[in-house]
């Protein structure tokens, strides 16, 4: 073995050496050793080539003292370029949360390295931007997703004197690190019953709420994989592999935190496949992409869902997709109808995981110029009668998330010539609208919502969490206006319009709660889902800002509270990773309930009724909100149990008669009812929580 040595380097670079060493048994001798391996010419000599053994040093770098000094100049440059405070409060910050969640010190280590929101930027002033690890550039936080919802909300009951509140980091999703390495590893192909099994369970989910893959043409493909040993068809191999995850992950109830997460394997295998596959776009490659998208946000990697969904869509654009295509050019009924629900699929993904996020959509809707699914009147040759869902069922989820988009984009937009009301307004009877037009098969009553086995089909639980959800969406920005005026010192009275917009918020969060909760109970909700973990975390925080109102149900909304977070508990022990980073919103959450509890008892005690009003004032704040069902003589009767109020849902909210006059008033009666000071609140800036103030350094 020889020297070896760095020359020839810039002042900044590594120099090194390594050096010979003698083996255990000519050190001791005291004699040269020749440094060979396996083993060195005297313990060859002597016939023990088996006892040569080394010492192990760890490796010496030398560096000059030059390339140290511009490291540290560097280091002073980077300093000088982030916020005074960031550096003495982000890792108490982090700290803290470590020590709450039981990490481990080399978790919390890396912790540390995590992205954190920068705290010298206040929210009240400016958009938030996350503050990731240099060299990235900051993360915008779009005002309307939940987690924002819900900080927001936390910034609205806090004192002046209490902490600052910012955005917990996200970073509770499967890494980068574990995906890469098992993609290096072989996973071998399931046997032939599981690999069977797991396709059933892939396509009784995914297939039901989104038409993704042809089920005739994958059971064939399947098989041939079982049967014929020489099968080698890459793009069919990684589209069974993304159908291997996602069977995988719902058929699982439960995630040991020493094991891997369903199904991870083989969508790690699926993505290195996708990476080598050709750069024209086929209708396979999308298909691809949409299975992708749906595991990646159950892996709550959100912004990798968000990608594959919009690249998805831009190979449809590529391919033709979003136009129609004549019968001549494509004659089988089974491929064009096919065609058309994957791009339909697409767009109500992308649409779902930009809304989550607050983000745009790829594809505009007037770039659109296919027509809505129908469905075909005989199976293609070679098909399945079920190959296609309803396609009343497709039209209604796209214009669903048509709507959803809209909300998104006008109340939680910079739009400043509309006020914030007539957003409200207008997105609102949309969404009437959309229910009146719903099929009767797809609608929910009140006399089934304590109809548990209406729910075991996950598409029709889907779409009405989905249109909960944009309804709360809508009008959630109203009930955190309401909280603000009732706990105001002295308190405001809170106006009809607004009052209504609560109470149409609060029933679908109720219906929320109610439904999840039944469903759980029965085995429709997947444990380790994304998107129903969200709406629960969602429909949380609105109760958790109804339980400071004072109204009838007020008691009912705080058990529900509880309930859900019971709820939301089970789900992060059963290793769902979006619960794991709800829970961290909600454990906050709770801690700004009992100081706001605490300061209401603290005034209760020295006489003074909630922030300090005389009774009758109070007795006036608390009749500005009451729940919908008690204003309907119907309902409003003695004995009333919560049952009766929870069991009210999206349509019967929508349906109320003081909903109805509000979405028939012009703007100018509803204007009027905001001329006191209580319009500050929607005067200031872009509305109530979406200032438009310069940024600091522009």
């Amino acid at each position: 073995m020889q020297r070896t040595t760095v020359d020839g380097e810039d002042p900044g670079s590594l120099r090194g050496s390594v050096k010979l060493s003698a083996c255990h048994r000519c050190h001791a001798r005291k004699v040269r050793c020749s440094g060979e391996t396996p083993a060195c010419s005297n313990c060859r000599k002597g016939g023990i080539e088996d006892q040569c053994l080394y010492p192990t040093h760890d490796r010496r770098l030398k560096v000059k003292e030059s390339y140290l000094r511009q490291l540290i100049a560097e280091n002073t440059r980077l300093r000088a370029c982030c916020p005074p405070s960031a550096a003495s409060t982000r890792q108490p910050d982090i700290a803290k949360s470590a020590e709450d969640e039981d990490v481990a010190p080399e978790e919390h280590n890396e912790a540390l390295r995590r992205p954190v929101v920068s705290p010298g930027v206040p929210m009240e002033s400016q958009p938030w931007f996350a503050d990731m690890d240099l060299p990235h550039a900051p993360t915008p936080i779009g005002e309307g997703t939940d987690t924002a919802f819900a900080t927001r909300f936390r910034q609205a009951i806090s004192e002046p004197g209490d902490p600052p509140c910012f955005v917990p980091p996200h970073v509770d999703y499967a890494g980068d690190d574990e995906i890469m390495s098992l993609a290096e590893q072989h996973t071998p192909w399931p046997k032939p019953a599981r690999a069977r099994m797991l396709v059933d369970v892939a396509f009784m989910h995914a297939s039901r709420g989104y038409h993704i893959v042809l089920r005739s043409t994958v059971l064939e493909a399947l098989e041939q994989s079982l049967s014929n040993p020489r099968w080698r068809d890459k793009v069919m191999e990684c589209k069974l592999r993304a159908l291997f995850g996602l069977g995988e992950m719902c058929a699982s109830k439960f995630v040991s935190p020493n094991q891997t997460f369903p199904g991870l394997s083989h969508f790690a295998q699926a993505t290195k496949i996708l990476n080598y596959l050709g750069e024209w776009p086929t209708l396979d490659l999308i298909e691809i992409r949409l299975l992708l998208s749906i595991f990646s946000f159950t892996l709550n990697r959100v912004h990798s869902a968000y990608a594959l969904a919009g690249s998805a869509i831009r190979m449809a654009v590529i391919l033709g997709l979003h136009v129609n295509i004549q019968v001549s050019q494509l004659p089988n009924p089974t491929l064009r109808e096919h065609r058309n629900r994957v791009f339909w699929t697409a767009f109500i993904l992308d649409r779902l995981w930009a809304c989550k996020l607050g983000c745009p959509p790829a594809l505009q809707d007037q770039d659109i110029q296919v027509d809505f699914p129908t469905d075909p009147p005989t199976p293609g040759p070679g098909s399945f009668p079920d190959d296609f869902v309803q396609a009343r069922y497709v039209k209604a989820y796209v214009k669903l998330t048509m709507i959803m988009n809209k909300v998104v984009r006008s109340i939680y937009g910079k739009d400043t010539i509309t006020t914030l009301f007539k957003k409200v307004q207008k997105r609102v009877l949309e969404l009437k609208d959309w229910v009146e037009e719903l099929p009767q098969s797809f609608r929910v009553s009140t006399s089934l919502s304590s109809n548990t086995s209406a729910y075991h089909r996950y598409d029709v639980l889907s779409l009405h969490m989905t249109l909960n959800q944009t309804i709360v969406l809508a009008t959630r920005p109203i009930l955190l206006y309401g909280l603000r005026l009732s706990t105001a010192s002295p308190p405001k009275p809170i106006p009809v319009a607004a009052k209504t917009l609560m109470d149409t918020c609060v029933t679908c969060a109720r219906h929320t709660c109610k439904l999840l909760s039944s469903s759980w109970i029965n085995g429709a909700f997947p444990a380790l889902y994304h998107d129903l973990t969200q709406y629960l975390f969602s429909a949380l925080t609105v109760l958790a800002v109804s339980s400071l109102l004072d109204h009838e149900d007020v008691l009912n909304d705080k058990e529900w509270f509880e309930e859900s977070v019971q709820l939301l508990e089970q789900l992060k022990n059963s290793g769902n990773y979006p619960a794991h980073e709800f829970h961290r919103h909600v454990k906050l959450i709770a801690t700004a309930l009992a100081k706001s509890e605490e300061r209401r008892s603290r005034l209760s005690t020295h006489g003074t009724n909630l922030a300090g009003v005389t009774p009758e004032v109070k007795g006036k704040t608390t009749a500005n909100f009451t729940s919908a069902a008690q204003e309907r003589e119907v309902i409003a009767v003695p004995g009333l149990t919560a049952l009766h109020v929870a069991a009210a849902t999206a349509e019967t909210a929508l349906a109320e008669p003081s909903l109805q006059e509000f979405l028939l008033q012009p703007l100018a009666a509803v204007e009027m009812q905001f001329s006191d000071a209580a319009v500050e609140f929607f005067t200031e800036g872009n509305g109530l929580y979406w200032p438009e103030l310069d940024f600091p350094g522009q």
